[in-house]
């Protein structure tokens, strides 16, 4: 898409039409402004020009509201210098860093000059990202890419820097690209510094701006709204007293009404002069920039009237969904005139209202009761009245469209046809240009005549669900919808729901729904307080009868009495919007304690808003009744921090007292009965454990049997094979003399012919060789075996004896290391020394053999080792 910067002529080629406002000169015709668009992203400081078409060319009469002096692009206040609701960017320099630095919904958000770098930390705040939540991100998506953490220095200059586009990314994905565009898209200039422009003020020059400007707003010169806080609080704190007490008591007092009773009305834009346009040139920031001040749009005007502004390029689909073209595309400026009324502009209202028009306006069904809507038509069911809802359809398909004079709808189809319902919810033609933002189709339904009080299946009104959307937040044309659906605030729907609840609703929804709630909640709180008491002139439908001027004048309703019928109104739950609100923690809560929402009232179950810890420490120490009766409004500003707090001390000590009296009854009643249960489990546990370890040591000792009886099978298997081996071996070797009599251990030695234990009588000691032998030493040396076989065997007693010397040396060292073991266990359990030890030994060795000669019972020994070992079972 592209956008011209030349000078623009009116749109389709075509001069757009000039109403005649009140007593203008007929050849002091005004060409309507044309919508500038905005330059190119990557220039900024184009300067936008309007051209001026002077081809006298008469326009058509068409009367707009009342209202069409309120600002079409913000409506708020007087015409003030353009560059008073520019987002305002100044430099300063944090730690040593200079920065361009903008303030949004209370947060500075920075962009430093030397990398154009951003603070994720900040865009994640205006995004209204909660701490606990922001840390995650910035630690799980933002410090996964190239980033830089600044901890120390100056407090607003900390956080996570990222790069440009990092930055650009994160606040797409919080939807805040909208609200920090001028800051992103703000031309930097040349050089390594980012010089930028030089009329770019100093954060000093800028506060001192905002100050004059403050200045100029409690002298009544002007009323602009700054961005953080409350409505009234951006004002001043004493400013948002004394606002809400004056209005408070030019409500309450006969004083500026007529001698009738009623209030003057603002007069029709046909009774109003007018005053030359003021043209504003801008630098340094596109159009896009300007819609976003502080949430309520541009103040460019121009003395054009309402009803016959250049309303843009409007998309058919949500703009989350199009690509949606600048708010500030087409709007052209308006006059100063028409703004804020004065000595000239106020009279006394010839004739009261139902006397000249026949205006369907909506009734209480009870007296007293709240305003209900109009109920909606029967749904499209004849083949006639399907033809007629899908040609209303056709009105969405040009979402560049302006101009629905001749649209066929417009030609053929009635008022009554106008207002057919086009879904299953029974939503009109009138619902849906509200909430898609389609500014320029509400002006002319409501122009052709449809009825801005019908309802939808739900009672809900076209205002209501507006607000449910985010479209008038995107397109800041919420201002411009109140000034032709004002009459329609008081309605409550069906489910017993003011337009607040609906605001609090969306604050309740994800997306940055809060912000779009905050937007619309100021929005409505500034008109009300601008226009509040004073009658604004709205279209009436066609059955007015013959000889009106086809509008009736509908009163805004006041401070006052909003802040005392309609804050505190409670749906079919009993639920307040404080109430809502509070149990969301929206962003809404202050701002709707301060208008005097009552954190006391309850619901239907019984839940109050003070009990999510709403209202306890209220604006400006203000604070409901005690009993959910509304207090006075002096009362209520007359409360003191004090007063709350030992009031709500008080309620939470008696909630405490009777919960732990309670409590105690309960645990005194049912303590008895469970100690018993613990001491028969006790007792139970105890037995088991005894039970357990006695059959847990006869499983060992069944275990060890076992395994040592697979041991010694191995053993026999292992010696019977050996002994095969060997019975083979000595049969090989001796043949047929080889017997396998089995020998005695002891008898080893015996053999057929041969015993040994016949040596010593036959040889004594004192035997002599030389004498010669008998005949029985001659048979017994004759049945010995062989030199060689005695010999092996002499060899074999010596190995084997010497192996057995070896054993016995082995264990007596093992026996010497498991002495020292013992005597560091007596000594580490007993404390004695190792004489001491030495000298006991002989004592202890005694003991032990009298318990393995008695030994204790096995429940007794269990229960002196589990005392031992401090468990009481």
């Amino acid at each position: 898409m592209s956008f011209s910067r030349n000078n623009i002529g009116p749109p389709n080629g075509s001069s757009l039409p000039q109403s005649h406002v009140g007593s203008f000169n007929a050849s002091q015709n005004v060409a309507s402004t044309p919508a500038a668009t905005p330059p190119p992203r990557t220039s900024q400081q184009s300067n936008m020009s309007m051209s001026f078409p002077s081809n006298g060319v008469s326009r058509n009469s068409v009367q707009r509201a009342s209202f069409s002096g309120y600002d079409d692009s913000n409506g708020y206040g007087q015409v003030v210098s353009f560059e008073e609701f520019k987002p305002q960017i100044y430099t300063a320099v944090y730690s040593n860093v200079s920065v361009y630095e903008m303030e949004v919904n209370g947060v500075a958000v920075m962009r430093r000059r030397s990398d154009s770098w951003l603070n994720a930390t900040q865009i994640l705040k205006v995004a209204g990202v909660m701490k606990a939540r922001r840390t995650k991100t910035l630690e799980k998506e933002v410090a996964a890419g190239e980033h830089e953490k600044v901890q120390g220095g100056y407090g607003k200059y900390q956080g996570t820097w990222v790069n440009y586009e990092r930055g650009v990314e994160l606040c797409r994905h919080y939807h805040v690209l909208e609200l920090l565009r001028p800051l992103l898209e703000y031309d930097m200039g040349v050089g390594p510094a980012g010089r930028g422009a030089i009329q770019t003020p100093t954060k000093e020059q800028a506060m001192a701006a905002q100050r004059k400007r403050l200045y100029r707003t409690m002298d009544g010169q002007g009323m602009s709204q700054t961005p953080q806080g409350t409505y009234f609080q951006n004002i001043s704190r004493t400013a948002a007293s004394a606002v809400n007490a004056i209005n408070k008591a030019r409500f309450d007092s006969p004083v500026g009404k007529g001698s009738d009773g009623r209030r003057p009305s603002i007069k029709a834009p046909s009774q109003m002069g007018s005053q030359e346009s003021q043209i504003r040139s801008a630098s340094q920031q596109s159009m896009q920039s300007i819609a976003s001040d502080s949430g309520f749009g541009s103040n460019m005007q121009n003395s054009q009237p309402t009803g016959l502004l250049d309303h843009g390029d409007e998309p058919l689909e949500p703009p989350r969904k199009r690509i949606r073209s600048s708010p500030a595309q087409s709007r052209p400026f308006q006059s100063e005139s028409a703004m804020l009324p004065n000595s000239s502009m106020i009279e006394p209202t010839p004739t009261e209202p139902s006397n000249s028009f026949s205006q369907v306006y909506p009734e209480p069904t009870v007296p007293g009761g709240p305003l209900r809507g109009l109920h909606h038509l029967p749904a499209a069911t004849t083949p006639d009245r399907y033809q007629k809802m899908k040609l209303i359809m056709t009105l969405f398909l040009d979402k560049r469209a302006k101009d629905f004079s001749k649209h066929p709808a417009f030609l053929n189809l009635s008022v009554e046809d106008l207002e057919i319902p086009l879904d299953k919810y029974f939503n009109s033609a009138l619902h849906w240009a509200a909430m898609l933002a389609r500014m320029p189709l509400v002006h002319a339904l409501i122009d052709k005549g449809v009825n801005i009080f019908r309802l939808n299946a739900a009672g809900e009104t076209a205002l209501q669900k507006a607000v449910g959307t985010r479209n008038n937040l995107d397109y800041r044309s919420f201002s411009k919808l109140l000034q032709v659906l004002y009459p329609t605030i008081e309605i409550v729907d069906y489910h017993g729901r003011t337009v607040l609840h609906h605001i609090a609703m969306m604050a309740a929804t994800g997306g940055g729904g809060h912000v779009a709630a905050k937007h619309y909640l100021e929005s409505l709180l500034e008109f009300i307080v601008r226009y509040g008491g004073t009658a604004g002139s709205s279209q009436a439908p066609n059955n007015a009868p013959n000889g009106s001027n086809g509008q009736q004048k509908f009163e805004v309703i006041g401070l006052g009495k909003f802040m005392s019928e309609m804050v505190n109104i409670q749906d079919d739950q009993g639920d307040t919007v404080l109430n809502l609100a509070g149990r969301a923690r929206t962003v809404l809560v202050p701002q709707l304690l301060e208008v005097g929402a009552n954190p006391h009232i309850p619901n239907h179950t019984g839940l109050r808003p003070a009990d999510y810890g709403v209202g306890v420490d209220m604006v400006n120490g203000g604070l409901p009744g005690q009993n959910g009766e509304s207090e006075s409004f002096t009362s209520r500003l007359s409360r003191t921090r004090r007063e709350l707090l030992d009031l709500t001390i008080s309620q939470v000590s008696s909630l405490i007292e009777q919960s732990f009296g309670s409590m105690d009854n309960e645990l005194s009643a049912g303590l008895s009965k469970k100690q018993e249960e613990f001491e028969q489990w006790h007792n139970k546990i105890r037995e088991s454990a005894k039970a357990r370890q006695i059959e847990q040591k006869q499983l060992d000792d069944m275990k060890r049997r076992s395994k040592d009886r697979v041991g010694l099978n191995r053993q026999i298997k292992n010696l019977e094979r050996s002994m095969e081996e060997l019975s083979t071996l000595l049969e090989t070797l001796q043949d047929d003399q080889f017997s396998r009599e089995i020998l005695d251990a002891r008898n080893a030695d015996s053999s057929p012919g041969f015993d040994i234990s016949q040596f010593k009588p036959l040889f004594p000691e004192d035997f002599d060789a030389s004498v010669g032998f008998s005949d029985k030493q001659t048979a017994f040396l004759e049945s010995l075996p062989s030199i060689g076989t005695l010999t092996s065997r002499l060899e074999c007693y010596h190995d084997f004896n010497n192996e057995i010397h070896r054993e016995v040396d082995s264990l007596k060292s093992k026996n010497v290391v498991l002495g020292e073991n013992y005597r560091r266990m007596v000594m580490a359990c007993t404390g004695w020394s190792e004489e001491q030890v030495d000298e006991a030994a002989g004592g202890l060795t005694e003991c032990i053999k009298d318990l393995n000669a008695n030994p204790l019972p096995e429940d007794v020994a269990i229960e002196i080792l589990m005392k031992d070992r401090g468990q009481d079972w």
